[in-house]
């Protein structure tokens, strides 16, 4: 019980006294943890980009870094938006897609975008 008690009073003491040494690292973690917790959250709400990723998957063989590439480029509707607007309308260069494979990821992404705003 003498244990608990102690391990209880470190923990309340980390998170409450505010010596540099002890903030700035605290802080760092916290920051890092809300920040995992809105990417998450967002993630899941995004069904535009999850619909644009699977028709992709459906239509073009993707290799493990191309999947990759294209699982963070299309994480959520703001991110397939922005991936639209650079390689598909401003035809900027992408380093993993061109030609046809583009054109399909084209299609794809202003499908769900169209889907997305009714």
């Amino acid at each position: 019980m003498k244990k608990y008690l102690l391990l209880v009073l470190i923990v309340l003491a980390l998170f409450t006294i505010d010596h540099p040494l002890i903030k700035e690292p605290r802080d760092k973690l916290l920051k890092q943890g809300v920040d995992t917790l809105g990417e998450t959250s967002e993630t899941q709400y995004s069904l535009a980009a999850k619909q644009a990723r699977q028709h992709i998957a459906s239509e073009i063989e993707l290799t493990e870094s191309e999947a990759a590439y294209l699982l963070t480029a299309l994480a959520t509707n703001e991110k397939v938006k922005v991936f639209h607007v650079r390689y598909c309308q401003e035809h900027e260069l992408n380093l993993y897609f061109y030609g046809p494979k583009l054109k399909t990821i084209c299609d794809a992404a202003e499908k769900a975008i169209n889907k997305a705003e009714f």
